[in-house]
């Protein structure tokens, strides 16, 4: 029997034994296997340590559940040292760099967004985040091995001001991989690549409150996708929690002062914000991968035991009518006023004042 079948045994019979939570002996080990008496005394202590627990004269495993198969044959690999990550997944020098500037860059946005004492919040977290969501493709692409550098019509890649390759930008790496832009992560990354274009050269901090919901659907989307391309083992989420805010980012009356001293720079923003939105289909901005927005309800429990968890969120899909209408009659009290509707002919008079008039 070839070694890696008689891992994939071993495997499936610790996996047994720990969900059946039987004892055995390391003869059982041996009779399952096929491995000899040495082999199985030698995996005892050098492989298995971290799992196999004694109980008297026999064993129980613990914990082996939380290893895949592939990660336990790693763990047996003769290369396999003991002090090696078993869960790390095995990429590329160029790939991993990219995913661990992906994925820091994410962190440092979210920490700045995070932090009440900063003013400058919105423009850092879209700024880190475009290089976070930017590194990410080069890194699906570089998986997948699509080139991503500009290249001269004599066949040479083109080079920035400094020397370097020209790499495709956010906008261009979208196109690639979404294709069509009717799609509402596409259309969030559009909606923050135009808006990070529009606020980097204006200091306009009022525009928090204003794109919240895209902010949230930003982050949210690129764990998503950092954890299909590249697995759990690079997952934002540990990192994620529930922000605590005395208000809504910033009092009324600190963002009323922020919109007068900003004056015509506010103004031009908040218009882009409208008419990108107005823009949209309904569906694409109802979509939470557009725009998460919530609505923080107080939790009732009849003694405090029935309330563990302080926030609780509820799924829906969007394009389930049906369960729409049921949590529109919920929040039918709430007005949502973000999104512009355009009219027709606004400032006009009405059929019957003309008639009056007239």
């Amino acid at each position: 029997m070839f070694r890696l079948e008689k891992v994939k045994k071993s495997y499936q019979f610790f996996c047994n034994k720990e969900k059946t939570q039987e004892l055995f002996t390391m003869s059982d080990v041996q009779a399952t296997t096929g491995w000899t008496k040495n082999t199985v005394s030698a995996y005892q202590t050098k492989k298995w340590s971290t799992f196999l627990q004694k109980s008297g004269k026999k064993y129980y495993i613990k914990g082996i559940t939380n290893y895949t198969e592939e990660e336990y044959i790693k763990l047996m690999s003769q290369v396999y040292k003991g002090n090696n990550d078993i869960k790390r997944p095995q990429l590329s020098t160029e790939i991993e760099e990219l995913v661990l500037k992906a994925k820091e860059s994410a962190i440092l946005a979210l920490d700045i967004y995070n932090r009440p004492s900063h003013i400058f919040r919105t423009e850092g977290f879209i700024v880190l985040m475009i290089i976070a969501w930017t590194a990410l493709f080069h890194a699906i692409f570089e998986k997948r091995r699509i080139p991503y550098i500009y290249i001269n019509p004599d066949g040479t890649p083109r080079l920035t001001e400094d020397g370097d390759e020209k790499a495709w930008e956010l906008s261009k790496c979208i196109k690639k991989y979404y294709g069509s832009s009717d799609n509402p992560i596409h259309k969030n990354i559009e909606f923050m690549i135009s808006l990070r274009n529009k606020i980097e050269h204006r200091y306009v901090p009022a525009i928090d409150p204003d794109v919240t919901g895209e902010c949230q659907a930003l982050l949210l989307n690129f764990d998503e996708l950092l954890v299909r391309e590249f697995t759990e083992y690079y997952a934002l989420r540990e990192h994620l929690c529930f922000p605590l805010q005395t208000a809504n980012m910033r009092s009324t009356y600190q963002i009323e002062v922020c919109k007068r001293v900003q004056g015509k720079n506010y103004e031009k923003i908040k218009n882009y914000i409208d008419v990108f939105r107005s823009g949209l289909s309904d569906t694409i901005y109802q979509d939470p991968k557009y725009s998460f927005r919530v609505y923080l309800i107080p939790k009732i429990a009849n003694h405090s035991n029935s309330a563990d968890t302080t926030f609780e969120f509820i799924k829906y899909d969007p394009t389930n009518t049906e369960e729409l209408k049921n949590i529109s009659k919920q929040i039918a009290l709430i007005r949502d006023r973000e999104k512009l509707v355009p009219v027709i002919n606004p400032g006009m008079f009405k059929p019957g004042e003309v008639a009056k008039k007239v």
